[in-house]
């Protein structure tokens, strides 16, 4: 087929399907082939969301909360929204939607986007299998986050900085975040005027802090909402960012976060004083000595450094913080729903099952419904 794109091909080309379905990459490959730009919908929508009021702060708060149900749904009008704009905008281009964004679960939504993908030219969806259970096991493998050949949690639950660094440990299982949050104002020391709480991903940091900073009438500061102000001047770039978690997925970007985050510790306790903090989980995590030593010495004047994990057993605190990170949505994990709902494949002109074929083979696959379809 020729690289270039004179030949009738209706655009914009859209790739639809599940986080870790290979869109990225056969967008890439299209692009070289075809000649044509590529975008990543998620990766522009940001200013279409605000057009309309999407207030990215709660969106924050409630993925750090584990609300992945309610993200979803409020999301869904946005990312409307955002397609409607994007396809005219960038109607010569092939564009990757985010899982989400070609998945709605209310009919009116559904269907203005389907009057969308109308005027598109192609809407190829990207599943590993027809079996859903196959696809499940495949997007499992491809999308887990790793650290130095272990599971993220598994990582920041054994992780000796933690331990070290922690003045109190909190063990959460079984107890409401209101019962630990009184655990914690019966062990600490209460003249002491700040409280940080440090954990792995889901141990309940931003939960506690809210409660604790409302019972102790303090401000709460997370430093996952703040953390980007204090990249930025060391350095830190989205775009540089994206790249490396498109070539080298969430480790990549792990150890790309590792050279602000002791420096970022620094800042936000240097602002901010007579408050309840949460870290981010690798915020408490270090395998270089010299930045472990710093951020033991920053915190070494705070009385109430508390760990939240949620037993004392390593292994048994690594279960229930994965049960945590387990997204869902209607009560479903969320490959599942995506998986299972009708429509992607309501919408798709074109469905492409993946598993045991290489990027190239798929590549050449579209490329020749692309033929016939010009033909």
């Amino acid at each position: 087929m020729s690289t270039n794109h004179d030949l009738s091909i209706k655009l914009p080309i859209l790739l639809i399907g599940p986080q870790g379905a290979g869109k990225s990459t056969i967008g890439k490959l299209l692009s070289e082939q075809l000649n044509l730009p590529f975008v990543h919908l998620e990766k522009i929508s940001e200013n279409y969301w605000q057009e309309i009021g999407c207030d990215k702060t709660l969106v924050e708060q409630a993925w750090e909360d584990g609300q992945s149900d309610w993200v979803y749904r409020y999301m869904m009008p946005f990312d409307v929204h955002a397609l409607k704009h994007a396809v005219v905008e960038y109607c010569n281009y092939i564009i990757e939607l985010a899982a989400p964004q070609s998945v709605y679960d209310d009919a009116e939504l559904f269907q203005q986007v389907s009057s969308v993908f109308q005027s598109c030219g192609h809407v190829i969806l990207l599943l590993p299998s027809e079996d859903v259970e196959e696809s499940l096991q495949i997007l499992q493998q491809r999308t887990r986050a790793m650290i130095n050949g272990m599971e993220i949690n598994e990582y920041f639950v054994k992780h000796h900085s933690n331990y070290d660094l922690a003045k109190y440990i909190i063990y959460t299982k079984d107890k409401t975040p209101q019962q630990t949050s009184e655990e914690i104002l019966a062990t600490i020391k209460p003249n002491a005027s700040d409280i940080i709480l440090i954990g792995p991903v889901r141990a309940g940091k931003s939960t506690i802090g809210r409660i604790l900073a409302k019972k102790l009438q303090l401000p709460q500061i997370s430093m996952d909402i703040l953390r980007w102000n204090y990249y930025q001047p060391r350095g830190w770039d989205k775009q540089q960012q994206q790249n490396i978690a498109e070539n080298e997925g969430f480790a990549g970007v792990y150890r790309y976060w590792k050279q602000f985050e002791a420096y970022a510790v620094e800042r936000l306790l240097q602002e901010h004083q007579n408050c309840v903090i949460d870290f981010g989980a690798g915020h408490s995590i270090y395998e270089d000595d010299a930045d472990f030593h710093h951020v033991s010495e920053l915190l070494a004047d705070y009385a109430n450094v508390v760990l939240l994990m949620p037993s004392p057993d390593p292994d048994e605190s690594v279960m229930i913080l994965n049960q945590r990170l387990t997204l869902t949505i209607n009560g479903m994990e969320e490959n599942r729903f995506f998986l299972t709902h009708q429509s992607n494949h309501q919408l798709a002109t074109l469905v492409i099952y993946t598993h045991l074929k290489t990027p190239s083979q798929i590549k050449d696959e579209i490329l020749q419904y692309l033929e016939l379809t010009n033909s």
